[in-house]
């Protein structure tokens, strides 16, 4: 009888050992998942800022474009819109900046400017939109401002 005591305490202790090796795998696989997911997102940021400054340029030139330029525009319009359409199906959206002030949570001040009629912290320009997974309620990438900063 006490041989089988053994016996199982032993292969107890085997099991405890392997699930403790098996969870600190797993934690280990999460992790890298995590960060190789947020580097693809963090590279899919920097493409939709492509497309935003095409889209600005095409914008100020609209007027003198031809017909075939227009439905390439129109085209790239297109590709950015499926590409936010992607991330929103992975609950990434672009960050709202409320009542147009810059909080250090969803904002990365990039350059201030005095303008008396405002506030501080009033944002002037948004240079890079800033995103969130809404599932996580996370900031994977702030937005990059520039703000007001009046001297006192």
């Amino acid at each position: 009888m006490d041989q089988k005591k053994a016996y199982l305490k032993s292969k107890l202790v085997e099991f405890q050992i392997k699930i403790a090796e098996l969870t600190s795998e797993m934690r280990e696989q999460e992790d890298s998942y995590h960060t190789r997911e947020k580097t693809l997102f963090l590279s899919l940021f920097e493409v939709l800022d492509a497309f935003e400054n095409l889209d600005d340029m095409i914008k100020s030139k609209e007027d003198r474009l031809d017909k075939s330029s227009r439905r390439m525009a129109k085209n790239i319009r297109n590709i950015n819109k499926k590409l936010v359409r992607i991330l929103k199906t992975h609950h990434i959206t672009p960050i709202a900046l409320k009542e147009g002030k810059a909080r250090m949570e969803y904002c990365k001040i990039a350059d201030t400017r005095q303008a008396d009629d405002m506030e501080n912290e009033t944002i002037l320009d948004v240079i890079k939109k800033g995103y969130r997974d809404n599932r996580k309620d996370i900031v994977l990438r702030k937005a990059e401002v520039i703000t007001v900063l009046n001297d006192e």
